[in-house]
């Protein structure tokens, strides 16, 4: 997940980064509400007090501005560094389950994840900017851990970063757990399993 609201410009001056920000606010809302497939570009427009022509300058499709709103962010994934692998897996993967147990994550993900598979080149780009920065965080936390003597194994920081994404998606959309039970559940289950088998 990346630190800007990436755009995709069209003819003309884009517009300022304030009203960016309403846009992707209102599809955010909208996409909490009604889910992807019912999301249009109207219903953004309306929300964010601005129109289509405005949207379409940066955005040139629904699934480019809803890609967006879900999975970019102001602030990037911040990389703990305690000089412990629990407590560096805790603060990495808090960050996850706040941005992934969001309303408009949690009903807008599947219709647009369907879509996405649908353009592989929005699907690379998506993956570049903003899972990628989660596979190399992983990355540093386990490279850190081995340099410590906490980890003697290889782990591969993409089957990590899918594990957890996906570990999360499903935990959320069960409605059953707080975003800091499902921290916790997650670190236990990898640094120590879930249900540890007695040799």
């Amino acid at each position: 997940m990346a630190s800007e609201i990436r755009e995709r410009r069209g003819p003309g001056r884009p517009p300022d980064l304030v009203k960016r920000r309403a846009i992707i606010q209102a599809a955010r809302d909208v996409l909490a509400e009604v889910g992807y497939t019912s999301m249009t570009i109207d219903a953004v427009a309306q929300r964010a007090g601005s129109n289509r022509v405005l949207i379409y300058r940066v955005w040139d499709t629904k699934l480019a501005l809803a890609r967006d709103a879900l999975f970019g962010d102001e602030v990037d994934f911040v990389v703990p560094d305690t000089g412990s692998l629990v407590d560096d897996l805790h603060g990495f993967i808090a960050q996850h389950v706040a941005r992934m147990t969001r309303p408009a994550y949690i009903k807008g993900a599947p219709g647009l994840t369907v879509e996405l598979l649908n353009d592989p080149a929005l699907f690379r780009e998506t993956h570049e900017l903003y899972v990628r920065p989660s596979e190399e965080g992983f990355r540093s936390i386990v490279a850190r851990a081995k340099e410590r003597g906490e980890v003697d194994t290889e782990v591969d920081p993409v089957v990590l970063t899918r594990v957890v994404s996906g570990a999360i998606t499903g935990l959320a959309h069960t409605g059953r757990m707080r975003p800091e039970a499902i921290t916790e559940l997650l670190v236990t289950t990898l640094v120590s399993g879930l249900i540890p088998v007695i040799s």
